[in-house]
This record gives structure tokens, C-alpha cells and sequence, in this order.
């Protein structure tokens, strides 16, 4: 990248920061990026699909011809962003504490590398909202339609992986996961008598400790599960009434699709068996579904090619990670992959507030995008 290029996203990236929004919600930043591409650049059909838009590139090959996709998200998430620089979010209890902010800062680096260097293949840049809820990259497919895409590559920055490293494998990358809602209904009763209600307390309680044996019973299932409790609520804070209802949150992961169905019907049936008896009424329901992101093998050894060609550091990561992306609904559809590149070994946890995207990611990982353009 020109060095005033790497300024110019560098500049974007502090601006998106300043201004987080949350999924759904991402009108100033969808607006600011089409601005920029608009401004920086004149090589592109820009199609703005109100929640999404892309950035469509006709290199030198025939109009017909297909076309290598790249993909980056711009939602921010509901945290408080406590990081000591200027440009610190201006929005109380929102932050880009999962680098999105860079992603797309990112997508617009390559951008101008395209319009600088005008390769000879057709490319689709994606600009992409909502994935913190598994809802963002569903709501884009109809680009499969209107491009003829015939492979897709992002990329996520991620904290404890060497700095500027690319981390990536073949196969499962990322868990598939969604969010489970528990709701227990009893009957409210004065607290001085609650054996005339039914507190769904004890049952609750109960059911905590079996989901703790349901996962560290590693016989049940084929592969990595994680299970965890993220919100519990009884009743009311009102010291003269026993709790008639409550409901337990939790979210559901695993390397293999089979194994997050298995867990799911563990959990509701566990939570039925209870239920019953204590003699309350159970409902559920699920949210925020993620699919396993499946890297594909040939588009994996296109990356170990590109980077062991630019002199990138590259390593095969140990296990998936943990976390789910919504990346996993464009490989569903055509051949591609997404690679992690390393914040630090020591750098601050996504999801928390001290996090901030590194600058220093910007550059790399446009190569490597570049790269994957030529090759």
C-alpha cells in the first residue's frame, strides 16, 4: 500500500470508531463507507442494497467472467469503550470491541490497491452489517444472483495469535452456535406462605448443576461442545413475594452440527423432566444461529501460496476457534475461506472493553488480499 493510503484507512478506521453502531442499527457507518468509496475511488459500481451494499470491479477479462469475492462487517457491539486515544467512542455503552471498525477499514484499503493497480479479474468487495447476530450475511445473499462469485475470502483480527501472523485451517474454522431462551411459569404466592405458589427457583437451580454434567460427560458427543450460562432471572425485587417465574439463558456451541442438535434436545429435555416435576409450565425457543464456517481446502492452500510468496507469516491455528461467523453462509454457497490475523499474543480479549483493533493490520492482510486477486 501507498503509505498515504495506509493514512487515509488508517483515518477511517479512528472514525468508525468514534461512531459504533449496533447491529441493524449501522446507518452513519453504512453512509460513511459508501462516501469513501465514492470519493477515493472510480473503478467500482457501487449497488447499495439498504442494509448492505457492494463494490463491484470489471478488471480487463470478459464481462462474463466470474468474480473473487472479500467480504468485512461493520456492526459494533452494546460495550463500553474504555481505551486510552482520542478517538474513543463518542457513544455511551456502544464499542467496536470486535475490530469491525478495522474489517472494513480494511475492505476500503483494498480497495484502493484495486483502484491504483487495476488487476485483470473481475472482484466483489461486501460490506456486510449484523454478523454479531448471526443475521448479517443471510440478509446479503441475493449478491450470489447479481455476481457471478466463484469464490469468497474475510478475514478476522484475533487476540493471542503472534501480531501480524495470518492463523487459518482447513475445514471447521469456526463453532456453529446459537442462543437458547429457557422460560419457567409457576405461581407467584406472598412470601410469608410460599407453599401456596410455585417458586421455579429450585428447579432452575437443579437444572444448572445437570447442565454442568451434561458438559463434561464427553462420551455424549462426537467433538468440542461449550455450554454457557450467559443470564439467569427470577421473579422480582420484592422481598414480600416468592418468585412465580423465571428464565435461564444460555449459549450452545460445537465443532459438529449433530453435536449442537444432541446438546439442545439434552438441555430441553432436562429442563422438560424438571418441569414436570415441580409442576410448571416450560416453553423455549432459540436465537442467533450460527452455522460452522468451513474453510475449504483449495481456497486454504491459495492463502499458504500468497503468503509463503510475500514473505507473510502464516500458521496452522491448533484448534477452531471457539466463537461463530456468519462468514459460514457464503461458504455454504461458493469455494473460499477466512483466515485470522494476529492482534499479539498478550493483546486484550475481543468482547471486552479494553480492546481496540490494531492499525497495524490494515496493510498485511490487504496484500494477502491482493494476492489472492492475482493468483
Amino acid at each position: 500500500m501507498l503509505k498515504e493510503d495506509l493514512a487515509t484507512c488508517i483515518d477511517l478506521r479512528h472514525q468508525l470508531h468514534r461512531h459504533p453502531e449496533l447491529s441493524w442499527q449501522e446507518t452513519w457507518t453504512k453512509a460513511n463507507l459508501l462516501h469513501f468509496l465514492k470519493e477515493k475511488t472510480n473503478v467500482f459500481e457501487i449497488v447499495d442494497r439498504g442494509h448492505y451494499f457492494y463494490a463491484f470491479y470489471q478488471g480487463a477479462i470478459e464481462p462474463e467472467a466470474s468474480a473473487i469475492a472479500f467480504r468485512a462487517d461493520f456492526d459494533a457491539l452494546p460495550i463500553e469503550d474504555k481505551i486510552a486515544a482520542d478517538y474513543v467512542s463518542q457513544i455511551p455503552g456502544k464499542g467496536h470491541k470486535c475490530g469491525h471498525d478495522g474489517h472494513a477499514a480494511t475492505l476500503c484499503g483494498l480497495a484502493l490497491e484495486i483502484n491504483r493497480l487495476k488487476p485483470e479479474r473481475n472482484v466483489v468487495l461486501l460490506f456486510q452489517p449484523a454478523e454479531e447476530v448471526g443475521e448479517g450475511a443471510k440478509a446479503c445473499l441475493d449478491v450470489f444472483a447479481e455476481c457471478k462469485i466463484d469464490s469468497f475470502y474475510a478475514y478476522h483480527n484475533y487476540p493471542g495469535q503472534p501480531f501480524q501472523t495470518v492463523a487459518l485451517n482447513k475445514g471447521t474454522l469456526a463453532l456453529t452456535s446459537k442462543g437458547l431462551n429457557l422460560y419457567f411459569k409457576g405461581k407467584p404466592s406472598h412470601a410469608m406462605r410460599p407453599e401456596d405458589g410455585i417458586n421455579p427457583s429450585y428447579a432452575m437451580a437443579k437444572l444448572v448443576s445437570a447442565l454442568e454434567n451434561i458438559q463434561t460427560d464427553h462420551s455424549l458427543f462426537k467433538g468440542m461442545i461449550r455450554l454457557t450460562i450467559v443470564h439467569v432471572a427470577v421473579g422480582e425485587k420484592a422481598f414480600g413475594i416468592s418468585a412465580g417465574q423465571g428464565v435461564l439463558r444460555l449459549t450452545i456451541r460445537a465443532l459438529y452440527d449433530e453435536d449442537l442438535q444432541h446438546l439442545e434436545d439434552l438441555v430441553v429435555a432436562q429442563a422438560q423432566s424438571l418441569s414436570k416435576q415441580y409442576q410448571l409450565e416450560f416453553s423455549w425457543d432459540s436465537q442467533e444461529y450460527f452455522p460452522a464456517t468451513v474453510n475449504h481446502s483449495e481456497a486454504v492452500d491459495k492463502i499458504w501460496q500468497v503468503c509463503q510468496g510475500q514473505g507473510q507469516a502464516i500458521k496452522e491455528l491448533e484448534e477452531p476457534f471457539r466463537a461463530s461467523e456468519d462468514f459460514a453462509y457464503f461458504l455454504q454457497k461458493v469455494p473460499g475461506a477466512m483466515f485470522f490475523m494476529g492482534d499479539g499474543e498478550d493483546y486484550a480479549p475481543l468482547h471486552t472493553e479494553g480492546f481496540d483493533f490494531p492499525d497495524g493490520l490494515i496493510e498485511p492482510v490487504v496484500e494477502v488480499f491482493y494476492g489472492l486477486i492475482q493468483a
